[in-house]
């Protein structure tokens, strides 16, 4: 039972920082969107399954990479609150990760997704009536309130403004 117990509080602290980081990250929340917008646009191309799998993995290396850069940045401002060369050396290799991380995600969208008679078709799809503009527009209206809206990661102990 022990085993259990130990497993089911194992998933519920990965729950917990995944949570802080979606709450606190700005960045991990854009890398949400973009995932949505990349999964809804794949929807206008025939992907084989491979395809498929290589968007899933391209888009969780990102977000991974950005929890990482996160995990660092928490660990290295709880050990040097104050200005030092190398939590700052640190910080910004964390960040170079999530970075290149990045760019390869751009450049397998472009490579993948690079049609312009299927751009056309993404736009009529999206302006063909009413009740699709209204998604779209209040899709971007969600988008942005939910990377808008997340707290600042505090690391003095005081309360969020």
């Amino acid at each position: 039972m022990n085993f259990f117990i130990k497993l089911i509080n194992s998933f519920k602290y990965a729950a917990h920082g995944i949570a802080f980081c979606v709450r606190h990250e700005t960045n991990l929340r854009i890398h949400i969107v973009a995932m949505i917008v990349v999964f809804f646009v794949a929807q206008f191309y025939e992907l084989s399954r491979g395809e498929i799998i290589l968007l899933i993995l391209t888009c969780l290396i990102v977000i991974c990479t950005e929890m990482i850069n996160t995990a660092i940045e928490v660990v290295i401002d709880k050990v040097s609150p104050g200005y030092s060369a190398l939590a700052k050396a640190g910080k910004d290799i964390a960040a170079g990760a999530v970075m290149i991380s990045a760019i390869a995600a751009v450049i397998i969208a472009v490579i993948m997704f690079w049609d312009i008679s299927r751009f056309v078709l993404i736009f009529k799809f999206l302006t063909q009536d009413i009740w699709h503009i209204s998604m779209m527009l209040g899709s971007l209206c969600v988008f942005y309130l939910f990377i808008a809206k997340g707290k600042k990661r505090n690391i003095k102990g005081k309360k969020d403004k």
